[in-house]
């Protein structure tokens, strides 16, 4: 009783912990908080399970920032991104004042999904019986609903019954995030693990040059996993390891919710820092320095001296996830006709070195349906911060 009493004023949820347990064992659940020396990684229903995904869905993704896209994706009145957050379909909307809103993507009469693909319109009508939305979400009209030939219109205030259900939003330097909870903590706070490790770079100077998406047939923590630890660089990423050696390396390290991690190169290549304007002001080993991070639950960025890219995850199924990579370049370097060729050249980059990754996650995906893994072995020096990934990945489950 008074260990209960102790996890509830922890802020733990005593209810969670019994089917996280139930889902992991006890001996996985321990396992987690052991050492490193002593530890393993997640048992393996935490990567094949329904269940434990659906908890991953709405106790981490439902209630955190999630990152949503580029602002320059929906530029115009009208333009409309339809996105998943923790499973739920949603609906990034550019308003008729140029406001970014957010919305379910759900008609409030029977349910249908509004939006299936990016588009632009100047209002959202369901597929279903045509009830009539605004771009501010509010419900316009809609057609013999009280009867045959009857058409009701709706030009004042909100209801809150009947007008499509808004969710958080908000932006960085270009990038959006939603919080569909309305309970996480402001954006700026959220960040401010991220601004404490990058004070030398003007993050105001990136813009969106363009995304590629990739489909990868594993759990969406098993990217984090291996996008974490450098561990892996000499057998996967021939050209990565050439850039910059096992020496150059370290295992990175949390501060707060934020994992770190950085190396000083000796020179630029094609697709990191040669030929695009780099942040001004840079100084120092900031002039040639890699460094790469993941704020809790999947926002994960690489910033060189003339580039800042996202990798964010959004997971489908417990064996798929859909991974957006944005590219942002310093000023003009995004869209001029001068830098063509050097954005090309990123862009290959970026492209070639997540595809090294894309078997090698799959066969680790494929890997957890064996009797005979029991998470593994940690490297002491190399996978600490993977193994507090795992960790916070309970501790955000079971929260209050």
């Amino acid at each position: 009783m008074q260990q209960a009493e102790h996890l509830k004023q922890a802020g733990v949820d005593l209810e969670t912990v019994k089917q996280v347990k139930a889902l992991l064992g006890e001996h996985g659940y321990t396992q987690a908080f052991a050492p490193i020396e002593e530890a393993s990684g997640l048992p393996n229903a935490a990567y094949w399970s329904p269940e434990w995904l659906s908890l991953e869905q709405t106790r981490l993704f439902q209630r955190n920032w999630v990152f949503a896209g580029a602002k320059a994706e929906i530029p115009e009145s009208g333009d409309i991104k339809p996105l998943i957050v923790g499973g739920a379909p949603m609906i990034l909307v550019r308003d008729d004042h140029g406001k970014l809103r957010c919305f379910h993507n759900v008609c409030r009469h029977r349910g249908a999904q509004l939006i299936g693909t990016r588009c632009s319109r100047r209002s959202i009508t369901c597929p279903y019986h045509a009830w009539n939305y605004g771009l501010d979400g509010r419900l316009r009209r809609r057609m013999h609903f009280a009867g045959p030939g009857i058409i009701e219109t709706f030009d004042g205030g909100c209801n809150p019954k009947l007008d499509l259900v808004p969710a958080r939003v908000e932006t960085w330097n270009g990038c959006v995030f939603v919080d569909i909870s309305g309970r996480a903590a402001p954006l700026d706070e959220w960040l401010s693990p991220l601004a404490k490790r990058t004070q030398g770079y003007d993050f105001s100077a990136i813009r969106w040059a363009g995304r590629i998406d990739f489909d990868v047939k594993a759990n969406w923590k098993l990217v984090f996993e291996n996008y974490m630890e450098g561990y892996h660089v000499f057998s996967v990423h021939p050209q990565l390891l050439e850039f910059a050696p096992m020496n150059l390396r370290w295992s990175g390290e949390w501060l707060e919710h934020l994992f770190y991690n950085d190396y000083v190169f000796s020179k630029t290549d094609a697709g990191r820092g040669e030929h695009l304007p780099h942040y001004p002001g840079l100084a120092g080993d900031d002039t040639r320095r890699g460094l790469w991070f993941l704020c809790f639950p999947h926002f994960a960025a690489e910033v060189y001296p003339d580039q800042f890219t996202v990798l964010a995850t959004y997971p489908v199924a417990p064996d798929l996830t859909r991974e957006e990579l944005h590219v942002f370049l310093i000023g003009d370097a995004a869209t001029s006709v001068d830098y063509q060729q050097a954005r090309k050249s990123v862009f290959r980059m970026w492209d070639s070195l997540n595809r090294e990754d894309l078997s090698v996650l799959e066969q680790l995906q494929q890997g957890r349906r064996s009797p005979a893994y029991d998470g593994g072995r940690l490297s002491p020096h190399w996978e600490g911060p993977t193994h507090q990934f795992g960790r916070h990945v309970i501790e955000g489950i079971v929260a209050l």
